[in-house]
């Protein structure tokens, strides 16, 4: 009987097994980098999965930049660069996600995770579940890295500073200066 038991036990345990995959380049690892640059693909925008990735991965400190504020780093800084995609497909029976991982300077691909889970692409709980999978491959990635960095003694890695702020240029002639010409931001008024 206890063997029995024991057989359906493993069996229900590999049934529920996922289907994650995490594949890394030879001598990558996430401690080496601070800052990542949020790719998407099509899909992955219209569900808003790049800023959902973008807000989780703040809290493994690796700072979120734009592409313009990757340009205006230091090159010591560029190398520590990721480029993130996020992608996504599916129909109403699979959903196929994954997040590929490429060294911003070089333009290599270095990483990638992924799962085919599945769930109906279009029901929002079903594809945040999905997310959910993935991202956990992500997190425990990067802890790994980190902390097989601090066996070996390598320094830290330290949440970096936020970006400057854009500064607006000064203007150019006396036409520009009158207060009609300056920007301004229109504030959304959702009384009726």
């Amino acid at each position: 009987m206890k063997s029995v038991f024991l057989i359906m036990l493993s069996v229900l345990l590999l049934a529920c097994a996922g289907n994650e995959t995490v594949v890394y380049s030879n001598g990558f690892s996430f401690a080496n980098y601070k800052y990542v640059v949020i790719d998407r693909d099509d899909n992955s925008a219209a569900y808003g999965l790049d800023i959902q990735f973008g807000n989780a991965i703040a809290d493994y400190h690796l700072a979120v930049v734009g592409s313009k504020e990757y340009d205006n780093l230091p090159y010591a800084q560029k190398k520590q660069v990721l480029g993130a995609r996020v992608s996504v497909s599916g129909d109403s029976d699979r959903i196929v996600m994954g997040i590929a991982f490429q060294d911003y300077l070089s333009g290599r691909t270095v990483a990638s995770m992924g799962t085919s889970e599945k769930g109906d692409l279009f029901d929002k709980g079903d594809r945040e579940d999905v997310f959910m999978i993935v991202f956990r491959s992500v997190a425990l990635a990067i802890n790994a890295d980190r902390q097989k960095a601090a066996a070996v003694g390598a320094r830290q890695v330290v949440a970096p500073s936020p970006a400057p702020a854009a500064v607006e240029p000064a203007p150019q002639n006396n036409v520009d200066s009158g207060a009609e010409y300056k920007p301004y931001t229109l504030t959304p008024d959702f009384s009726d």
